[in-house]
């Protein structure tokens, strides 16, 4: 089955996407949006262009696991998600960005460079993780 990984951002949405054997998760691009509503279209048009089956949607949880404001907008996004057709899943993006910063630096990309990938590249971590825990889970 193929997966769309999404990082919510209040400006711009990373997408990562998998194979139809749920590997491997790679980046795969991001949509600048003003609002959730113009989110929630991207993602859409996103999901049927790759031919997702299921959408693994960034849950932004504090530190101490327990959900903040984002995480609540994260819910209600699901909903929007959920109400245009598409199966989301909230998957715990804690450090994603952080993770993706660090390689895009160690990769040598200077700050205008990691702009432009890290939306995506935060995408592709959390999508990885999700992959993972199923394929662990069996």
């Amino acid at each position: 089955m193929i997966v769309l990984g999404v990082d919510l951002g209040d400006r711009r949405v990373g997408f990562a996407v998998s194979d139809e054997e749920e590997r491997p998760a790679v980046p795969s691009g991001f949509a600048a949006v003003r609002n959730l509503d113009q989110a929630a279209q991207e993602v859409s048009a996103k999901a049927e262009t790759e031919r997702a089956e299921l959408v693994v949607l960034g849950n932004p949880l504090n530190m101490d696991g327990r959900p903040g404001p984002k995480a609540k907008e994260a819910a209600a996004f699901r909903d929007m998600l959920t109400e245009a057709g598409l199966e989301v899943v909230l998957w715990d993006e804690r450090l994603t960005t952080t993770e993706a910063t660090r390689l895009l630096k160690d990769a040598g990309l200077n700050r205008r460079q990691r702009k432009t990938l890290i939306d995506a590249n935060s995408a592709q971590r959390l999508l990885e993780s999700y992959l993972n825990f199923r394929r662990r889970r069996g």
